[in-house]
């Protein structure tokens, strides 16, 4: 619960219906409750509940024309890249935050971050998308 207007707000950039963000939110947050004691006893209890929550959200998306930004963002970078951009050029967050929210250091952050900013440089050489994506 701590975490679920974050939640709800990377699920909105990703699936871009309120109704179906609310409701793959309270999904996820439904299975992390039935699990909660194995989610507890887990290494990283916060980096499974974004697993969780990123498979509901895969789900869904599954087979959606990748027509939004993000998407795009999805198809050409690895997941925790591609959550890490989300995350700190869309939603704002500073390094810490997603790194907390991811459940990973915060020095995973900004690695991947700058693996990202080198890999959607390259594609964005070739791409009419904008670069306002990685800015």
């Amino acid at each position: 619960m701590h975490y679920q207007d974050r939640y709800l707000r990377y699920t909105r950039v990703r699936v871009a219906d309120p109704g179906l963000s609310r409701e793959l939110v309270e999904t996820a947050l439904g299975s992390m409750a039935i699990n909660w004691t194995g989610l507890l006893a887990s290494h990283c209890p916060a980096a499974e509940a974004w697993d969780i929550l990123g498979s509901a959200i895969a789900q869904a998306v599954r087979g959606q024309a990748a027509a939004s930004l993000c998407n795009v963002v999805y198809r050409i970078l690895p997941q925790l890249q591609a959550d890490v951009v989300v995350l700190r050029h869309r939603l704002c967050l500073s390094d810490e935050q997603a790194a907390d929210l991811l459940g990973v250091e915060e020095s995973v952050v900004t690695s991947q971050l700058r693996m990202a900013h080198r890999a959607m440089s390259g594609h964005l050489a070739y791409s009419p998308v904008s670069v306002d994506v990685v800015s």
